[in-house]
């Protein structure tokens, strides 16, 4: 995947890409865990808009620009700027803290999860576990995977690129979800808003 002449050592290398493999084996584990569910029945009430959309492709986008960026060869003074060497392992633990957060969620919300914003009538709000203090930790999750992708590789002009991409992208994701879920379940989910977090 990655020349291990852009890593400071073996170990961060093999670490690396483990921790990115996990990454998308997470990612593919929870497109299989919902699947059944984004089907969709008669009960279901579906408003993604495309945004289920808009996440996958930015999920795939910032992982090629993470190496796009610092595979560059003829514009090194700007596509390649490296960041630190000492940034190499906190990208690494951003990246599986991200994989750890992302799952804690899902599994919190069980069969709740999906990945389209839909809502159902037997569908509850869960305010409980992780989502007792943050109200998206599946995003966190993931923004936190995406920009410890592009830290741990040291591209600087990626990881500006990362962090832009996934706030634009996950800000209309969380806009539209939480306007649903505001509808849904009316001043139940505006009580949760004032006591939990966006993240």
């Amino acid at each position: 995947m990655c020349d291990r002449w852009k890593f400071p050592d073996s170990a961060s290398f093999f670490m690396y890409h483990i921790a990115l493999l996990l990454m998308i084996a997470a990612e593919a584990f929870i497109v299989i865990y919902t699947q059944p569910k984004d089907r969709g029945t008669d009960k279901t009430n579906k408003r993604d808009k495309g945004t289920k959309w808009l996440l996958i492709i930015n999920f795939y986008v910032c992982i090629y620009l993470s190496f796009f960026m610092v595979g560059q060869k003829g514009w090194d003074s700007v596509l390649n700027t490296k960041l630190p060497v000492v940034v190499t392992y906190p990208g690494i633990i951003l990246m599986l803290a991200g994989i750890m957060i992302r799952l804690r969620a899902v599994l919190t919300l069980k069969r709740s999860f999906t990945l389209s914003v839909q809502t159902s009538k037997e569908q509850h709000l869960i305010t409980t576990g992780i989502y007792k203090k943050v109200r998206n930790p599946a995003y966190t999750g993931s923004i936190c995977s995406l920009v410890g992708t592009a830290l741990g590789l040291r591209g600087g002009i990626a990881l500006v690129m990362v962090l832009i991409f996934s706030l634009i992208c996950y800000s209309a994701r969380i806009s539209l979800e939480e306007k649903v879920l505001r509808s849904h379940f009316g001043n139940e989910f505006t009580e949760y808003e004032k006591k939990a977090l966006i993240g």
